[in-house]
């Protein structure tokens, strides 16, 4: 609990809250509020930014191919709402234009010299970010999560404001890690893999890696990944098949989120 001003400071000094850790606690808060508000306006800039026509062709291409054809830009408004995010949020970070670039570093060399110094950082920030990718749950505590990386191996720690939700240890969360001042977090609503349904997805994956480092023998993980990605969800959408889900939310006749279809389709109109 944050201690009033009065109060013993928490990091033992023996003086007053006020006399001690107050002062950088409050502008610590103010940064995190400043930097909350610049996510929220990149995504919706970056959105409004896609609208231009230079890109409908790349949008309605990328649609087909992440949600192998089960989505295209005729029914494009029936995603769920977080349908709708992740692809957004793929295409922007992830999916390579026909000239070899992203639409956010499109967007960093047309806009980033209108932008606040604080939208700055954090688009500069994302730009540096890793492609999408999966990672085991090893651990949590409140909203902190410990998790590893699903083929490097690699550990970190991600702040998640809901917790794990329905994550149990040892299954697998699909998403990508963006930083916020000092700490990872999601850069928008994650998938996940029950334990039951991660099957043979390292394999797929080591079988696309090998391919990929035929053709390009100097790329990264990330980059392979960039490339590749899109086969953890056409990975979800086979397993949810084999389990009798439907695949995605148009094909499932009970969806609950009815009501949230129009922001789906704002979406769509803004790449429209």
């Amino acid at each position: 609990m944050k201690p009033q001003r009065n109060d013993p400071c928490y990091c033992g000094s023996g003086l007053k809250y006020k006399k001690c850790h107050m002062k950088s606690d409050q502008q610590k808060e103010r940064e995190q509020r400043a930097s909350k508000q610049a996510v929220q306006w990149l995504n919706r800039d970056l959105l409004t930014f896609a609208r231009d026509e230079r890109f409908s062709e790349a949008f309605a291409a990328a649609l087909s191919h992440y949600w192998h054809d089960l989505y295209s830009f005729e029914n494009a408004e029936e995603m769920s709402m977080d349908e709708a995010l992740r692809f957004a949020d793929w295409f922007a970070f992830d999916c390579i234009q026909a000239d070899g670039s992203r639409l956010i570093e499109v967007y960093h060399a047309e806009k980033a010299e209108e932008l606040s110094e604080v939208q700055r950082q954090v688009l500069e920030s994302w730009l540096t970010a890793g492609a999408s990718g999966a990672y085991e749950l090893l651990d949590y505590k409140g909203q902190v999560l410990h998790l590893r990386d699903f083929f490097t191996g690699e550990e970190v720690e991600v702040y998640e404001p809901s917790g794990h939700g329905d994550v149990q240890i040892g299954e697998v969360i699909l998403a990508r890690l963006v930083p916020v001042l000092d700490r990872l977090e999601f850069s928008t609503t994650a998938a996940y893999l029950p334990a039951s349904e991660i099957a043979d997805l390292q394999e797929k994956m080591a079988a696309a890696k090998s391919a990929d480092q035929a053709q390009y023998p100097q790329a990264s993980h990330t980059d392979f990944m960039r490339r590749h990605n899109y086969l953890l969800i056409h990975h979800a959408l086979e397993q949810a098949k084999i389990q009798g889900r439907p695949p995605v939310a148009r094909l499932d006749p009970n969806r609950p989120d009815k009501k949230t279809q129009a922001v789906a389709r704002q979406v769509r109109k803004r790449f429209g």
